[in-house]
């Protein structure tokens, strides 16, 4: 019997990700069923060993999944997925407080057994980025403790196995279509909200917050090898200057989108931000970030005002101005909204901690309004997953200002 820790998340040149251990499984001639247990899955989870699961169905092997659908973690478009691809499925769910929230994969063959059990759900983050731990117990089936082992796991689950269980259904389409009429099951965008809605809720102080990224430093995101689809959080500030507070809330990368790093920002108010001209990176001549907001950055008599959408708010006569002193173009986020709510409230350092544009990236995102831009604000650590989604990026002036590009 070979026993191995699988840990991944760490990105300490340690880290083995679940599911790549799965796919490794999935090609292994050695085995010819699989036998999982899992408490959530997503679209992402799938379309990443998705290729290797349809060809170990396709060589004659056998799949039989036993997945959760409590607490949202498992997603509309994900047993959608499984259906599709005619890939053999169970839901298992109790309509009270109980949870389903097991995690094994077991592997079997003609000569040898894989279980792997631990914390990784059938999730993109649960299979590639989150910080998890697993077990790997690999053994030839004539191994007394495996074969114990074995019988262990399918003993504690005969119900569910064996189909007397009413709380696990065959997977079908009715059963997916009833799933969501009764919000059990819901699609991924829609979960999404809900967690930012509840994120909404969990605000703290700017100063407070700057506290807890002091002492605590992000990880750098693994990337699962396909199927990425570009997710980010940002932050949201609430309030005016002297009671504002931030609270996270995820959301998707839009296509066609400008983001620009900020520095430490200009102006009393750290609110007026750089924009290039012209840009370069690797020696080669790029467009400049000014370009996006359809000013002729040629034309220095310009003056741009513009809105800017930000949670649910819209803040007008902000400016695109060409600062003659300064030979360059900037940007002057000074707009107010009917409320009277002002962008110099999230803007403007606040007891010690820096402005909530500050040494940040700002994302902006054209609406179906002329002159109207959508505003999101991330950590600048983001800066590689938006290069890396960028169809086009540059470093503003002749390749040593800020970094900035457009979504792809």
């Amino acid at each position: 019997m070979e026993v191995q820790f699988i840990a991944q998340g760490l990105n300490n040149g340690k880290s083995q990700a679940a599911g790549e251990r799965l796919k490794a499984a999935l090609i292994n001639d050695s085995y010819n069923k699989l036998t999982a247990f899992v408490a959530f899955i997503s679209s992402g989870g799938i379309n990443n060993i998705k290729d290797e699961l349809i060809a170990f169905k396709e060589r004659g092997c056998k799949i039989h999944l036993y997945l959760g659908v409590d607490l949202h973690g498992t997603s509309k478009e994900a047993l959608q997925m499984l259906i599709d691809n005619a890939i053999p499925a169970n839901i298992v769910y109790s309509p009270n407080t109980i949870v389903y929230h097991p995690k094994i994969y077991i592997f079997e063959g003609g000569q040898k057994t894989l279980i792997l059990t631990g914390s990784s759900n059938f999730t993109t983050s649960g299979l590639f980025q989150n910080i998890e731990s697993s077990m790997c117990i690999e053994y030839e089936n004539g191994d007394d403790k495996g074969n114990v082992l074995l019988s262990d796991i399918y003993d504690y689950y005969d119900d569910i196995l064996s189909g007397v269980a009413p709380y696990c259904q065959p997977l079908t389409q009715e059963i997916l279509d009833l799933l969501v009429e009764n919000k059990i099951v819901l699609p991924e965008s829609q979960s999404r909200i809900i967690k930012n809605e509840i994120e909404k809720k969990a605000t703290a102080k700017i100063g407070d917050k700057a506290k807890v990224i002091e002492k605590f430093k992000k990880l750098k995101i693994s990337r699962p090898p396909k199927g990425y689809k570009p997710t980010l959080q940002e932050e949201v500030v609430v309030g005016d200057n002297d009671s504002s507070t931030v609270f996270q809330s995820t959301f998707d990368i839009e296509a066609q989108s400008m983001w620009i790093e900020t520095g430490m920002m200009t102006g009393a108010s750290r609110n007026i931000l750089d924009l290039s001209k012209k840009g370069s990176r690797d020696g080669i001549r790029k467009f400049g970030s000014v370009e996006f907001f359809g000013v002729d950055a040629n034309n220095i008599a310009e003056d741009k005002s513009f809105e800017i959408l930000y949670n649910g708010n819209i803040y007008t006569n902000n400016r695109i101005f060409y600062a003659e002193g300064n030979s360059n173009w900037r940007m002057q986020l000074k707009g107010e909204s009917d409320d009277g709510s002002k962008l110099t409230d999230i803007s403007r350092p606040v007891a010690g901690a820096l402005g909530g544009f500050q040494d940040k990236i700002l994302i902006f995102s054209k609406t179906e309004t002329a002159n109207q831009y959508k505003l999101h604000i991330v950590d600048k650590s983001n800066r590689d997953v938006l290069q890396e989604n960028s169809s086009d990026w540059a470093y503003g002036g002749n390749g040593n200002g800020r970094a900035y590009g457009i979504t792809k």
